[in-house]
């Protein structure tokens, strides 16, 4: 099984270093915590359903090589990053105008569907994200493998380690959230990270 993914100690190592890529706060990161701060930890955690879901989008055209050829195409990518920006800031501009500042207030609350969608779109739209798997996955691919095995067990683990550090980025700031759920303050808070994100996004 070894000689078939080629190292398994080369998977291993895959684990902490895209650990700790994911781990710097960034859009994905900004938005994570902006839905937990609004919405709680339980319909939240679809925000890192979808990251992970885009992560292996990511580790598919990568590992494919389909990642070159979009990349080849460089404007269509500052399209769709200025897409989720403005879509970023239409969040953060509902939640400051907000009727009720008061989370535990939600008259209407994203749907979990619209909730990973958007939380892809977040991902796919930075195209640094992209450049970062495009230098990243080829590093832990053994020759002496299959390749194709090797491809998919990346992706698979990618995804986990993906789910696992943005469900701590929910989670963290729903503990937060409990303190901040009758403050007025509380969808401010909560607009000031989409904008963060927006703002994140812009600057990739």
């Amino acid at each position: 099984m070894a000689s078939f993914l080629g190292s398994s100690d080369l998977l291993l190592a895959f684990v902490p270093v895209f650990a700790s890529v994911l781990a710097l706060p960034g859009p994905n990161a900004a938005f994570a915590v902006g839905q937990s701060l609004k919405y709680g930890v339980a319909r939240s955690l679809f925000v890192p359903f979808g990251f992970m879901l885009a992560t292996g989008i990511h580790a598919a055209m990568v590992l494919s090589g389909l990642g070159v050829l979009v990349l080849q195409y460089a404007s269509a990518l500052v399209v769709l990053k200025w897409l989720g920006v403005l879509y970023l800031l239409y969040l953060g501009f509902k939640a400051f105008t907000a009727k009720s500042s008061v989370l535990a207030v939600s008259p209407e609350p994203m749907s979990r569907r619209t909730m990973l969608t958007t939380a892809m779109l977040v991902s796919l739209t930075n195209p640094k994200a992209l450049l970062a798997s495009l230098m990243l996955y080829p590093l832990f691919i053994h020759d002496a493998g299959s390749y194709a095995a090797q491809s998919v067990a990346l992706g698979l683990v990618a995804m986990l380690v993906s789910f696992g550090i943005y469900a701590g980025y929910v989670i963290a700031a729903s503990l937060v959230r409990q303190r901040l759920v009758r403050s007025h303050r509380a969808n401010k808070i909560a607009g000031a990270f989409y904008l963060g994100a927006a703002g994140t996004l812009a600057a990739k």
